[in-house]
């Protein structure tokens, strides 16, 4: 039996030790020089050349892992150079972080002798010495798969990834790297990702989910994960959700799929765990601003208007802005099929906090005249005269010189009714009384907001009582 010479209570192994046992992922690949001196007075003595994280390499099999060792990490020259502590040393030691496993490879490589000894680590600091003479199936497996879940500067491209099935075939986890590979690089061709699974999975289509709903708990969860965000883009929405919400551990490996699984979830209307969802992805990419404008929506829509506050300023402070906020929310608007009171609190809430940038993008004539065209054939004189009512009749209630406000609530009044975009589909067409609800509750939320709540108004008021009617007719005839 061997030992390390680097022992396992050295702060090396010690802060890995830390990182295995906190649940954090260790760098994939690091790489140190050791040096051993012998002397009558002190005996052996070991002497550390540095340390580094090694980017952009990572060995498919237990035998590419020592040839890596024996071929100074397969460096180029110039990035060999800026290695020399490390690699004008005795012995190359290597820790290798096998995610399948939750263990290190630790290997050292003694040049002198053209020796290596390898020992798995961890969860703590146990240690297993690896016989190289054996075959090692299942080690020669968890190599691969870290190579695969390191990530794309890993694999090598398209044709790093046709080099891996070539030697090892046509693995699930392989196929699965290309069909991430071809989402990365060709988003707008979802079918090009489908005939590579199809190469594996020949039942997979465009048409069908149950063969990929049959998948979720066959295959390895980071398979899954691709399979579900390929789902998605080929508007399988059901095999989506169940295939990336039965992924929890992969998914903490590939947090864009949390985001993916937030989208297939808003879109069947499943609006807490989309919420939950676009949280985890949030929290794993905080500085990403589309993260927490997809969370600030879905927790708008489901009435979380105090913890939307903090969400909104988290989105501000990665650097969001309230003019790309408000062209989404308009977006969202337009194209989604909300229901009724989501629509009222998202035109509320978000006309009151981008009240500035909603100003700039949205004139209150050219919002009248594009429902005008989409509801009413163009014929938009009642509701242009509606407006008009509308307006002056705020105007009485309001403060002197509060025209802006007037026009403002006016505005918000329009983007709270379905008029822009379809209403619900499990919703029937909306009552009048219903409509002026609504759109009291936009108002109200937005006096809250804006105004401290010193404007209070009913739905039994004569121009909202006009500006329901008229809604009515607009969908009846839409």
């Amino acid at each position: 039996m061997h030992y390390p010479l680097l022992l396992l209570n050295h702060d090396w192994h010690s802060q890995r030790a830390k990182l295995r046992q906190g649940r954090v992922r260790p760098p994939p690949l690091v790489a140190a020089g050791l040096d051993v001196t012998l002397s009558d007075e002190q005996g052996r003595e070991l002497k550390l050349g540095g340390l580094a994280v090694i980017f952009g390499t990572f060995p498919a099999s237990l035998d590419e892992y020592a040839q890596m060792a024996r071929l100074r990490l397969n460096l180029e020259p110039e990035q060999a150079r800026e290695l020399d502590p490390v690699l004008n040393t005795r012995v190359l030691a290597m820790w290798a972080w096998l995610p399948s496993m939750q263990r290190d490879c630790y290997l050292e490589y003694d040049r002198a002798t053209g020796l290596e000894h390898a020992w798995l680590i961890g969860p703590s600091r146990e240690s297993v010495e690896i016989d190289f003479e054996q075959p090692h199936p299942d080690l020669d497996r968890a190599f691969l798969e870290a190579l695969v879940l390191n990530g794309p500067g890993h694999w090598g491209g398209a044709t790093g990834l046709e080099r891996l099935i070539t030697k090892f075939g046509r693995l699930p986890l392989l196929v699965a790297a290309q069909i991430a590979d071809l989402l990365e690089h060709r988003p707008r061709e979802p079918r090009k990702a489908l005939r590579a699974a199809q190469a594996l999975w020949s039942d997979l289509s465009a048409d069908d989910e149950a063969p990929w709903a049959a998948m979720s708990g066959s295959e390895h969860p980071w398979t899954c994960v691709q399979l579900g965000r390929l789902a998605l883009r080929l508007g399988l929405l059901r095999a989506a959700r169940l295939l990336l919400s039965s992924t929890n551990a992969a998914i903490e490996a590939t947090p864009v799929a949390h985001f993916d699984l937030g989208q297939a979830c808003e879109a069947l209307d499943d609006l807490p765990a989309a919420a939950a969802a676009f949280a985890r992805f949030a929290s794993a990419r905080p500085n990403d601003p589309d993260a927490w404008r997809r969370l600030l929506f879905c927790r708008l829509r489901l009435g979380h208007l105090h913890v939307a506050e903090e969400t909104l300023r988290r989105y501000r402070g990665c650097g969001g802005k309230d003019s790309e906020l408000a062209e989404r929310w308009l977006g969202v608007v337009s194209k989604s099929r909300l229901r009724a009171e989501q629509r009222s609190l998202l035109a509320g809430w978000l006309g009151a906090h981008l009240h500035e940038a909603i100003t700039n993008q949205v004139v209150l004539e050219g919002l009248i005249d594009e429902i005008g065209k989409l509801r009413f054939d163009g014929a938009i004189e009642a509701l242009s005269a509606a407006c008009t009512r509308a307006r002056g009749d705020l105007l009485l209630r309001l403060p002197e010189d509060s025209d802006a406000i007037a026009e403002a609530l006016v505005r918000t009044a329009l983007l709270s009714l379905p008029l822009l975009g379809q209403g619900h589909r499990d919703e029937a067409i909306l009552s009048p009384e219903a409509v002026a609800e609504n759109v009291v509750m936009a108002l109200n939320v937005w006096s809250d907001i804006r105004l401290q709540g010193s404007l209070r108004l009913t739905p039994h008021l004569p121009w909202l009582r006009e500006v329901a009617v008229l809604t009515q007719q607009a969908q009846r005839h839409g």
